[in-house]
């Protein structure tokens, strides 16, 4: 053990540290595909090449944009838009709130069960 010197104890300790880092950007990549967050590189998060790896977990830019809050904006918006059509017997483009209402309720289970089917052949 005599013949490792400094310099090679800091290169490894430099690699684990590189690795670190890569495993966190792989990880955030999955939650990006998982739920829908957007990338986060080691960068956004205040890491540069050799940082130490605790205290530095949060982006220093604030929080970063996710698509989970625009779909559920959009979400409340068509589900209020719903009830208004509804309590004030309106219609879109020919669409009433009761149409709606019957294709959300309807079962699709066996038109999906058939297109399944359809496919796999």
């Amino acid at each position: 053990m005599s013949d490792v010197t400094t310099e090679k104890k800091l290169q490894l300790v430099q690699q684990v540290r590189s690795r670190y880092h890569e495993d966190q950007y792989d990880m955030s990549n999955r939650e990006r595909l998982l739920y829908g967050k957007t990338s986060v590189t080691p960068e956004k998060l205040g890491y540069t090449a050799y940082d130490e790896p605790y205290g530095k977990g949060t982006p220093s830019d604030g929080e970063p944009f996710t698509f989970f809050k625009l779909r559920l904006w959009i979400a409340l918006f068509l589900a209020v838009a719903v009830i208004v059509m509804d309590t004030n017997q309106m219609n879109v483009a020919g669409i009433t709130a009761e149409k709606i209402f019957q294709a959300i309720s309807a079962d699709y289970e066996e038109a999906i069960e058939a297109w399944v089917e359809t496919i796999s052949r």
